[in-house]
């Protein structure tokens, strides 16, 4: 009203506080125009140059050969605004969604529980089919299904089955993937970088100097690993076969490649089904525990081969050296003896390894250094450092264990100590480690890289010598010699025309809740390699705590022994990886005047023996004849000699009576 005398006053103050705001603001607006002007602008083009990443997409793992082990998938789940849905229309929606999801009446309740929720989102229906989508899809293009959307979803699947039933293959190598989209374990976990790259069809390509070069050529290359599908199927089922026959705790194995250290098969079982994980994690966790790479376990006289292997490498034995075995070696308050607490007196060192001598082994590991246990402890630890049983192998996997050799540099070993660790007793490694030291004696002495991508950094890393190639030969004859000189072993591990060579294992368990060792349940490994024409690969299983038939002093009997499992695992890498026979006509036979062949092939002994026989006698013969022959020769040549000497004698006596000295 303009009669009011305070209008004007009214009109003055708020003018004074438009031109305070005013010049408040251009004073700012010349801060940001002036004087941050550059740093404003670099901030921006930074801002809108970079590719903006909503989702990423993960790339497949396939196998050597291209088989598909592990890929993302897409699905559709059906979701809800409720906020914005009459509640009148709820029964009309769960009517028609009904008929297109072919719901019961139960969910069909459940739907309208959630609807009248009044909640602003909500999943009705969190998976379903390609089928079902497109009929939902074209209800809500058809305005059918006010409030209702469809939400893809991305799913990570391992379409392979495994060789234990409901499972998928390879789970613990492979791994799963979590709900927030990060890889869990396995190789999803460790290649996870490698494994994720942006999505191109969800990326904000809005920049200020143009869209960025070859983004529609993001596709993420699979990840191919060195295993074979095919074979690592196969491994899991015998390990399963073995574990349940035996009862056992659990059972694996690793296959690798001696001469490049590519791992062909890594199973254990019981296994998993990694689309379930977070079930099965829930359920028993141990299921997803990695056995093949993330236990360390005392194993026992597998350890035999590298013990006599420093020996060898020191030349302070041979393979046919002579050891006297005894029943007991004591140390103190200690006393070592044979698993069945006898003797069998003078041994050869092969034989010792073959027979697993314990106390004869201690003795051999006292030869690294007679006069000092520190030093033979160092020598003998060289030698496991050397081949490749200490530390992690460095292998592509989550989880890797390192084991436990106790450094001598850092723990004195007493003489107690030297004699047990000798034999596998006191000791810890993995799998992976024992492929790795046994490939050193089958490929001519040289230190190997297991790895499990074929294109990675770890396959490009050479193998490097570190043992002499005699040294090698030397320990793998006594491998072989192991598995064809006693019947057991000929029989439960050799196969006919592929070279065969391993050495068993019984170490004990530690039961931390009892604090001490577990009675009648041992860990039972087999470690060795098969051959063929051209291919070597090495192999080994482990048994963990299966049930003996019974348990006497020295025996342990199982159903199904480590070196039958081995056997198992060796005809399926013969059958998957079509390994051609040897040309030695002897490859995987008893070895002639061994107690195996005198037992499982008597007649191929007899004849052998005969055939054998028959040529030393030949030879002998033609040594007796080259003697005569020798014999006359010289008597001959003695006596023309005698002749030449009297005639020469005869014409001087003429030249002195004629006064001639000569022509």
């Amino acid at each position: 009203m303009l009669g009011r005398t305070d209008s004007r006053l009214r009109m003055v103050a708020i003018l004074l506080v438009f031109a305070v705001i005013a010049t408040a603001a251009s004073l700012r607006l010349g801060y940001w125009q002036v004087i941050a002007a550059d740093e404003l602008t670099a901030q921006v083009i930074e801002a809108v140059n970079s590719t903006k990443v909503e989702k990423t997409v993960r790339a497949d793992i396939v196998d050597r050969d291209g088989v598909l082990l592990a890929k993302t998938s897409s699905y559709d789940s059906v979701v809800a605004y409720p906020d914005i849905i009459e509640p009148e229309a709820h029964q009309g929606l769960v009517d028609t969604l009904g008929a297109l999801l072919d719901l019961n009446s139960r969910e069909r309740d459940e739907y309208r529980d959630k609807l009248a929720d009044g909640t602003r989102w909500v999943r009705l229906e969190p998976r379903i089919t390609l089928k079902q989508g497109a009929a939902v899809a074209d209800a809500i293009d058809r305005n059918l299904l006010p409030g209702i959307a469809l939400e893809p979803q991305a799913m990570r699947s391992y379409p392979r089955k495994g060789g234990e039933p409901e499972t998928n293959l390879a789970s613990h190598l492979i791994g799963f993937v979590r709900a927030d989209g990060r890889g869990g374990e396995g190789v999803e976990r460790y290649y996870d970088d490698q494994l994720t790259v942006p999505d191109p069809g969800l990326v904000d390509i809005a920049t200020i100097n143009g869209a960025p070069p070859g983004l529609d050529a993001i596709e993420p290359p699979p990840l191919e690993l060195t295993i074979d599908a095919k074979l690592q199927r196969q491994v899991e089922r015998e390990l399963n076969t073995a574990r349940i026959a035996n009862r056992a705790k659990s059972a694996s194995a690793i296959v690798m490649d001696p001469q490049t250290g590519e791992i062909l098969a890594a199973a254990s079982v019981p296994s998993y089904d990694a689309e379930d994980y977070a079930q099965v994690a829930s359920e028993d966790m141990s299921k997803l525990r990695n056995r093949v790479f993330s236990d360390q376990y005392e194993p026992g006289s597998v350890m035999k081969i590298f013990t006599v292997t420093a020996a060898l490498d020191l030349g302070v034995v041979t393979p046919t050296t002579m050891i006297r075995d005894q029943k007991v070696l004591e140390f103190w308050k200690h006393k070592v003896r044979n698993a069945d607490h006898g003797s069998e007196g003078n041994l050869s060192v092969k034989d010792v390894i073959a027979r697993s001598r314990n106390v004869a082994t201690a003795k051999i590991a006292r030869k690294l250094a007679p006069r000092s246990t520190q030093k033979a402890a160092h020598r003998l630890y060289d030698l496991w450092e050397k081949v490749g049983l200490t530390g992690r192998t460095g292998v592509d996997i989550s989880g890797e264990a390192t084991g436990n050799s106790y450094d001598p540099d850092q723990r004195v070993w007493v003489p107690v100590d030297l004699a047990n660790r000798a034999f596998g007793q006191g000791v810890a490694v993995t799998l992976p480690q024992l492929a790795r030291g046994v490939s050193t004696l089958v490929n001519g002495g040289f230190l190997v890289q297991p790895h499990l991508n074929a294109n990675g950094e770890l396959a490009e890393v050479e193998k490097q010598r570190v043992l002499k190639a005699k040294v090698a030969r030397q320990a793998k004859g006594i491998l072989t010699h192991v598995t064809g000189s006693l019947p057991w072993y000929a029989e439960g591990s050799l196969i006919p025309g592929y070279e065969i060579g391993g050495k068993t294992g019984t170490g004990q368990i530690w039961d931390s809740d009892e604090g001490r060792w577990k009675k009648k349940r041992f860990n039972h490994s087999f470690a060795g390699f098969v051959g063929g024409r051209k291919q070597e690969y090495v192999i080994v299983v482990r048994l963990e705590e299966p049930v003996p038939k019974y348990v006497k002093q020295g025996r342990i009997p199982l159903r199904i022994e480590s070196y039958e499992l081995y056997q198992m695992v060796a005809r399926a890498t013969i059958k998957q990886l079509g390994m051609k026979k040897s040309k030695d006509p002897n490859a995987g036979r008893p070895i002639i005047g061994t107690l195996a062949a005198r037992t499982l092939d008597p007649n191929r002994n007899r004849a052998a023996l005969q055939q054998a026989k028959k040529q030393a006698q030949k030879g002998s013969r033609a040594d007796q004849v080259r003697n005569t022959k020798n014999t006359r020769s010289t008597k001959a040549s003695r006596t023309n000699r005698a002749k030449a000497d009297k005639n020469d004698a005869a014409d001087d006596g003429q030249a002195r009576a004629s006064g001639g000295g000569g022509t």
